[in-house]
């Protein structure tokens, strides 16, 4: 479980990180969320949380900024959806969905990489740190590591071909 970073908001909405001893903007809570750390946010004079607020703002000024966070239809079914559904809604799915994303997500870079990394090592162009990075690719099995058994002549072709063509040029030559 991340560390968790106490935050105090005071009356005139300053942030004050308490761990480093500074007041904070908006854009460095999402930094520090996005470092990995969770966040709870304490109202100085009462002591409430407040984290809630806070972060719902934090994503409205990311909405101000983008204006396409938050497709309006999506906006529009959140009012249309009412009390418990709404809560279950946010609770339950929206919050298992974004966990199923980040997996499938985080699962799907990692085969890109390997992915990456076995085109580098099969076309010779791995670097020192990628061939430390990955793992030795598994060796071939020996019917596949075998040397090929060399062409066969088509059909077509004979063993005396080429000499064939050697006296079709004498005879135009003339000598």
């Amino acid at each position: 479980m991340p560390d968790t970073r106490i935050i105090k908001r005071y009356g005139n909405r300053r942030l004050y990180d308490t761990a480093s001893g500074g007041y904070l903007t908006s854009q460095d809570v999402v930094d520090i969320i996005r470092q990995g750390y969770d966040i709870r946010v304490v109202d100085s004079r009462t002591g409430e949380d407040v984290t809630k607020p806070v972060l719902v703002n934090i994503i409205l000024e990311e909405e101000k900024l983008r204006q396409n966070l938050l497709p309006v239809s999506f906006l529009l079914q959140l009012i249309r959806l009412q009390g418990e559904m709404l809560q279950d809604f946010f609770q339950n799915y929206l919050t298992a969905s974004l966990e199923a994303y980040i997996k499938t997500r985080q699962e799907f870079d990692r085969r890109f990489r390997e992915w990456l990394n076995l085109g580098a090592a099969m076309s010779g162009l791995s670097s020192p740190d990628a061939d430390a990075a990955s793992p030795a690719p598994a060796p071939l099995p020996a019917r596949l590591s075998a040397k090929r058994p060399a062409k066969r002549q088509s059909k077509n072709q004979s063993k005396d071909q080429p000499r064939r063509q050697t006296e079709r040029k004498s005879r135009r030559s003339p000598s």
